[in-house]
C-alpha cells in the first residue's frame, strides 16, 4: 500500500496546519489536550474544550475540516506578525511560513549565515542555502554551485552507459537526449 499525499494535513491531527493570514501563511499545531486548551483560549473561545467534537484529539480528527476551515476564518484576520504573539503568548507551537524573499530578510537567517552568495557562470552570484547543520569545530563550506546543465552528459553516456558516439550522435539528432 503506498501513502498517499496529504499536503500540510496530516489526516486526523488537529488543528495541526498551514492556516491564512493577512499577509501570508502560518503553521499552528495545537493538536495535544493541554495545548488546544491555551489555543480555545487565544482564539476568544475557550468554550471550544466542552464541544464534544472538539474536546478531545481523536474528536478533533473527525471533525478536522470544519475545525480547520473556523481557524483558517479567525487567522485570516490577523497578520503574521499578530498571530505569531498570540500563539506565543498562549504556548501554542507555531511558526511563519518563509518564501524566498522572506527568507533573504529575516534576522535569524542573517545572523546564522544561513543563506550565501557564490559565483555561478550565467547569473555572476547566485544565493543558496548555506551548509546546514552549522557546526564549530567542522563548519564546512559551499565550493561552488554545482555543473552547469549537461556539463557531464557525454561522460555519462560513453563512460557510464557505454554509449558509442554513433548511438549518441543518432539520439542528438532525434532530440532525445
Amino acid at each position: 500500500m503506498a501513502d498517499e499525499r496529504t499536503g500540510t494535513v496530516l489526516p486526523n491531527v488537529a488543528p495541526a496546519n498551514v492556516y491564512p493570514t493577512k499577509d501570508g501563511e502560518y503553521l499552528i499545531a495545537a493538536n495535544q489536550d493541554t495545548v488546544f486548551k491555551r489555543f480555545a483560549q487565544a482564539m476568544g473561545k475557550p468554550e471550544l474544550v466542552e464541544d464534544e467534537r472538539y474536546a478531545t484529539h481523536s474528536a478533533r480528527g473527525k471533525h478536522q475540516q470544519e475545525l480547520d476551515d473556523m481557524i483558517s476564518e479567525w487567522t485570516k484576520t490577523m497578520t503574521s506578525a499578530e498571530l505569531r504573539k498570540l500563539m506565543n503568548e498562549h504556548a501554542v507551537p507555531n511558526g511563519k511560513i518563509n518564501r524566498a524573499p522572506d527568507m533573504l530578510e529575516d534576522i535569524h537567517f542573517k545572523a546564522r549565515e544561513a543563506i550565501i552568495s557564490i559565483k555561478h557562470p550565467a547569473f555572476d552570484e547566485l544565493k543558496m542555502h548555506n551548509v546546514s547543520p552549522k557546526l564549530s569545530e567542522m563548519p564546512g563550506k559551499v565550493k561552488w554551485c554545482g555543473p552547469e546543465l549537461g556539463q557531464h552528459n557525454d561522460e555519462i553516456y560513453r563512460d557510464l552507459l557505454k554509449m558509442e558516439k554513433k548511438q549518441i550522435a543518432e539520439l542528438t539528432d532525434k532530440d532525445i537526449i
